[in-house]
């Protein structure tokens, strides 16, 4: 049962993980997360929100070191398998049915049929027998269609197991000289081979019934027959292996026992099927609120079992299943309150697995549901309604990975763009910057590019400030991902287009903030992703060329620059946000799975879109390293012989670098650059429109080795 649990704070983790949010599989790390008050997301989903997958060779690396895995839920490789009371039918031979009390063991230490045992009653006195089963080793297979299948080789050992007649025909096993008393002892290593194969089918079912929730359930537990004609062992449970001793009369049935042991065989097969059946809901099982609060669903509704702490369906008595991901309310407005965004500003999302599941002998994918949702439509946009997407297949991981991988994880972009609609129309993404959020933020900072300024403002230097209006909600296009050998990106992961945005410019003149001009423009901006060698991601930023594309100027009457000169200086005050959205979309580290550090191998797009170069999902993949493996991920230390002179010029820079290496750098603070390899081997170049602006500017440069240093250019 641990296990299930770290797979449920595994799944939650990746989840989130895969939404750049929050990094740690016990909570929430990111700022403004919270728990839902009513309990759980009402709002709409879709299916086709992502997916998590162990392809064939995670599964080999799994099955190679399984032994970790075993420990969690069979410590010491034992599983006690408690065998209650209960009252069986057997047909034997030439005779009628007899019904059998099984584990009719009486009160504890009982001995004799006035304290309960073999008094062919099942009632409040039998305590039950506890069998033991010793696991030698645990493998996991994919098997279509939803199946995983779990191969235990183990040895069953009952002890001995108190059996007695009842009712009519009682006395046909002891040839009618009195009621049957006897005891079966099962131990499969009494005879060859001493262990059998177990294989369970644990079936990835989607819950109709609760918002298409993935749940666990016990499909089969295979090769616990009892052996006959072909059929042997190791691959079914052989009744040689079972001792039946007589305690009750003269004389057995000697005929009849064969039909005994298949009934005592099915029956531990059941008891064992039902154990690790609980073992799953319990995991999988919804909790209650911190009042008892439980969920509902389309008409399905849920208590709360108190001793239990979870909650059960009303009309089945079933376990709710859980959601294994992630749920909550993003206080948007609180996360980017520097950035002037109305305080109310929020979302509630729901991301987890759920939707549809898939197995072949490559591997097995679970598909990943989620929806958001605004908590009001702010005032500073306009309502939009906005139609459910299409449902997406689930996305074939083979078939775009950048190389061999153990699991992997996407993100659709079409839940990505759903949560930055759903931002836009909670007014996340209306933003106004002044002083208090850029402190140069001044006229003296754009003197240089609009003279004219000098003049409205009589060569003072008054604080400026930018209104962003979101007219329509962005979205996120996925790419390839890939990068050339010099590590210049071909196509980037991610490019977020965002078309219309509007800003206005002000002044502080006269006591009062007046416009100086409106501009609207298309913003389309590549985005990807670094990883440290290890487990660590970083967003970084393609080429800001071209990136603002559509200007149009208005409302500029006080200064006397032309449109063109107006519409250059757009690129270089959106740059103003970037430090902020630099600080929201930070470095996460990616979590262990079962005891299993991870390390990345690449992200990238799949699931092409037919006629395009774009795809429906970017995707995370990753090994899994086993024990005594370890993965060392660079360590960041401050460098002083890294950059050896630097001149700037415009937006452009060069700096002077150690030759050999690949570089990264950002500007004030913003998004890393992805890699890039030097001009003449000791030459980089960089170009950001934030440099166009006046002032003294910050550059810090990075290697894959983790030296840092930073540089000023003026």
């Amino acid at each position: 049962m641990r296990a299930l649990m770290n797979r449920r704070s595994w799944m939650f983790a990746w989840c989130v993980a895969g939404l750049w949010a929050c990094s740690a599989p016990s909570g929430c790390a990111c700022g403004g997360f919270t728990q839902l008050p009513q309990g759980s997301y009402t709002g709409s989903k879709m299916n086709s929100a992502g997916a998590a997958r162990l392809s064939s060779q995670g599964f080999t690396t799994l099955n190679d070191n399984s032994a970790s895995i075993l420990e969690f839920f069979a410590p010491g490789g034992v599983m006690q398998v408690p065998v209650s009371c209960s009252i069986e039918q057997v047909q034997l031979a030439g005779i009628n049915v007899v019904q059998l009390a099984v584990a009719d063991t009486g009160e504890l230490y009982c001995t004799q049929e006035s304290c309960g045992r073999m008094d062919g009653t099942c009632d409040a006195r039998d305590l039950g027998q506890a069998v033991t089963i010793t696991f030698n080793s645990l493998t996991f297979a994919p098997k279509a269609p939803d199946i995983l299948e779990a191969r235990v080789n183990a040895t069953v050992k009952t002890g001995r197991l108190p059996i007695s007649s009842r009712g009519s025909g009682a006395s046909a096993l002891c040839l009618f000289n009195g009621r049957a008393k006897f005891t079966v002892d099962l131990d499969t290593a009494r005879a060859q081979p001493p262990t059998n194969d177990l294989a369970i089918d644990i079936k990835f079912a989607i819950n109709t019934r609760w918002d298409q929730l993935l749940s666990l359930e016990v499909a089969n537990v295979g090769n616990t027959s009892a052996c006959s004609g072909g059929n042997t062992a190791p691959n079914c449970i052989d009744p040689n292996d079972m001792e039946i001793l007589n305690e009750g009369c003269s004389a057995l049935n000697i005929a009849s026992l064969s039909a005994v042991k298949t009934l005592l065989i099915n029956q531990l097969t059941a008891q064992l099927r039902t154990q690790i059946s609980d073992a799953l809901a319990e995991a999988n099982c919804a909790s209650c609120g911190p009042a008892g609060e439980c969920p509902s669903f389309n008409g399905a509704t849920s208590t709360c079992e108190v001793d239990a702490g979870t909650c059960m369906d009303t009309s089945n008595g079933k376990c709710v299943p859980a959601l294994l991901g992630v749920e909550g309310r993003l206080e948007i407005g609180t996360a980017l309150a520097q950035l002037g965004a109305p305080a109310g500003a929020a979302i509630e999302l729901s991301f987890g697995a759920g939707g549809s599941a898939e197995a072949s002998p490559s591997g097995l994918t679970a598909g990943l549901r989620g929806g958001a949702k605004e908590l009001v439509v702010a005032d500073c946009v306009s309502p939009i309604n906005r139609p459910a997407p299409p449902l997406l297949p689930l996305p074939d991981f083979e078939l775009d990975a950048p190389g061999p991988y153990d699991v992997g994880l996407s993100v659709s972009n079409q839940l990505m763009s759903e949560l930055l609609f759903r931002a836009q129309q909670s007014g996340a993404l209306c933003l106004e910057l002044g002083t208090e959020t850029a402190a140069q933020l001044s006229s003296e900072l754009l003197a240089t590019l609009l003279p004219s300024l000098n003049l409205v403002t009589e060569n003072q230097n008054v604080p400026l400030r930018v209104v962003i209006r979101p007219v329509t909600p962005p979205t996120v296009v996925v790419g390839e991902g890939t990068v050339d050998g010099a590590g210049k990106p071909l196509d980037p992961l991610l490019r977020l287009k965002w078309t219309g945005l509007e800003l206005d410019i002000y002044a502080l003149l006269e006591d009062r903030y007046a416009r100086l001009l409106t501009v609207s423009a298309d913003l389309s901006l590549p985005l990807g992703v670094t990883n440290d060698g290890c487990s660590t991601v970083t967003p970084v930023v393609g080429s800001l060329t071209g990136a603002v594309t559509n200007v149009n100027v208005k409302n500029s009457e006080l200064l006397a620059e032309d449109t063109t000169v107006l519409r250059n200086l757009v690129p270089s005050l959106l740059t103003l946000v970037e430090p902020q959205l630099a600080n929201g979309l930070a470095s996460f580290t990616v979590p262990e799975f079962q005891g299993f550090q991870l390390q990345l191998v690449g992200a990238r797009g799949i699931g092409r879109i037919a006629g395009t170069n774009t795809f429906n999902h970017a995707a995370l993949y990753a090994n899994l390293l086993a024990d005594g493996e370890v993965c060392t991920p660079a360590m960041k230390r401050a460098a002083s012989d890294l950059i050896r002179g630097a001149s700037k010029q415009g937006d452009l820079a060069q700096l002077e670098v150690r030759s050999g290496r690949q570089y990264s750098w950002r500007v004030d603070d913003g998004l890393w650059s992805v890699w890039q390899q030097p001009v003449d081997g000791s030459r980089l170049e960089l170009s950001h429109p934030r440099l166009r602006l006046g002032g003294r500017h910050f550059i810090d440069v990075r290697t894959p080795e983790g030296d840092v240093q930073r540089i000023s250019v003026q």
